[in-house]
């Protein structure tokens, strides 16, 4: 009997052979989720990239059936000034910034508001099977010339 996957099982499968996990709910602390699922995939929420922006993780979850990681964290607007505003950053599964990070927000659910917002209109699975598609042409193409180079046949 044939069984039938869909296109997500098919990326969940084609992203776990890659060695990349899907995102999870690690701590119901977004401080401390938020590193944990992004560790290995972006420096963006490791302690000392915090520490050195005067970062904190208020709010944090992943998204579209693990596809997507949401945070807001409170940090300084502009480097000089004197108090904190919150905004909203959405990561893909490979740990790429995927929103404009430019919008500011006083209050944190309006963060919160706006990051839910856009996960909600992103094609979250077009999005990571076309990723998965480059990369695998690309892999496919330093394979290639891998072996014509062992083989002795350059170019």
């Amino acid at each position: 009997m044939k069984t039938t996957t869909t296109k997500k099982e098919r990326i969940t499968t084609a992203l776990y052979s890659q060695g990349t996990s899907l995102y999870t709910c690690k701590s119901s602390y977004p401080e401390y989720d938020a590193p944990r699922n992004l560790m290995g995939k972006t420096h963006y929420v490791d302690p000392d990239t915090l520490k050195g922006f005067g970062a904190r993780i208020l709010n944090a979850g992943d998204a579209a059936d693990g596809l997507l990681y949401w945070l807001v964290e409170s940090v300084k607007s502009r480097p000089n000034a004197g108090a904190y505003t919150r905004r909203a950053v959405i990561f893909d599964v490979f740990g790429e910034v995927l929103n404009e990070r430019d919008t500011w927000h006083k209050d944190t659910q309006k963060a919160v508001t706006e990051a839910l917002e856009f996960v909600r209109t992103f094609d979250a699975v077009k999005h990571t099977a076309d990723k998965l598609a480059a990369r695998a042409r690309r892999d496919m193409e330093t394979a290639r010339k891998t072996l014509r180079t062992l083989c002795g046949k350059e170019g």
